[in-house]
């Protein structure tokens, strides 16, 4: 029997995740890299590793290159 799914309660949960950087923290524990945009630096793509790194480059040749590191705090409240 297949259980029900609540999908806009999944949804919500992600959302308020997101927002309040909960999932951002989790995925990182898990070691998971992450990209994204970065709204002060629109022409790059931002990487963050699980290490806390965050670096800004561009997808070449199918892999990510970065082309500055930025220094910052992701776990700071």
């Amino acid at each position: 029997m297949i259980n029900e799914l609540d999908v806009m309660a999944v949804s919500e949960d992600v959302e308020r995740d997101s927002l309040s950087g909960n999932l951002t923290k989790q995925l990182l524990a898990e070691g998971h890299t992450l990209y994204g945009k970065n709204l002060k630096f629109p022409g790059y793509i931002e990487r963050i590793t699980p290490d806390g790194r965050i670096s800004l480059g561009k997808w070449r040749n199918g892999q990510f290159e970065a082309e500055i590191s930025v220094l910052a705090d992701l776990f700071k409240n």
